[in-house]
């Protein structure tokens, strides 16, 4: 049976404290209180940014409830500073990092530079060297890269393109392989992560993913507009109006 993980990109923002955590509720502790009040899922993008230890990956694993995704972000030493080229030894360095999640491991995400154009064979080559096993999903932000032969390339892989919400980037809803991935990067039309969705964008939204578990397919659905907590806002919303 087709099921939802909605979650946010992310959870230590310290201008959640005292909205989304008690003020009690600081450091490491906020995972806890999010795996056991918030979500079942979330979106590691610390990663993109500096990528964690092996250690902590383990500590991750002992930690997360029995159940809970973790989606985690490629670094961005691979995705902006290489653009995928001879990926290689970051692949290999993801596989023993995640290896320590175990069956904690959602989905690996993929973002792509907006700078970076189309070139099928550059991601081709990335993904055939990818492990078999990884659930992909790659969000693309230049434009080239929306079109038709894109897609298959991505269904031959069985890999995810990103749906995508947000300022400057079109919301195409396609699916190429058996599941979604859903990145809600804000309402605004001039701004990137900030604003907070309408309780009708969320009702649009939850028929669309009815529709996607009615065809058999799981979906991921993050939010990244975390500013004061509306990414939380909107996930809870989000789960309500997707039937749980």
């Amino acid at each position: 049976m087709a099921r939802t993980y909605i979650g946010t990109s992310g959870w230590t923002y310290d201008s959640w404290q005292g909205l989304v955590y008690p003020h009690d509720v600081t450091g490491p502790a906020r995972l806890g209180y999010y795996t056991a009040f918030l979500f079942g899922t979330v979106e590691l993008n610390a990663s993109y940014y500096r990528w964690p230890r092996d250690a902590t990956f383990a500590g991750w694993a002992r930690r997360l409830p029995d159940g809970f995704r973790m989606t985690v972000k490629a670094p961005r030493a691979l995705t902006h500073g290489a653009r995928l080229y001879r990926p290689e030894r970051w692949i290999e360095i993801m596989t023993r990092s995640l290896h320590r999640l175990g069956e904690r491991l959602g989905v690996v995400l993929v973002q792509l530079p907006a700078a970076l154009e189309r070139d099928d064979d550059r991601l081709d080559w990335f993904l055939r060297a990818c492990p078999s096993h990884w659930p992909v999903a790659v969000e693309t932000r230049h434009p080239s890269w929306e079109c038709d032969e894109v897609f298959a390339l991505l269904e031959r892989h069985r890999s995810a393109y990103v749906v995508k919400s947000g300022a400057g980037m079109p919301c195409v809803l396609r699916a190429t392989t058996g599941w979604v991935y859903v990145r809600f990067h804000g309402p605004s039309q001039e701004h990137l992560y900030g604003g907070c969705y309408s309780d009708t964008d969320m009702h649009w939204w939850g028929e669309r993913v009815r529709e996607w578990l009615g065809q058999g397919r799981d979906v991921w659905a993050y939010f990244n507009n975390d500013m004061d907590g509306y990414a939380v806002r909107n996930a809870q919303a989000l789960r309500a109006a997707a039937g749980g």
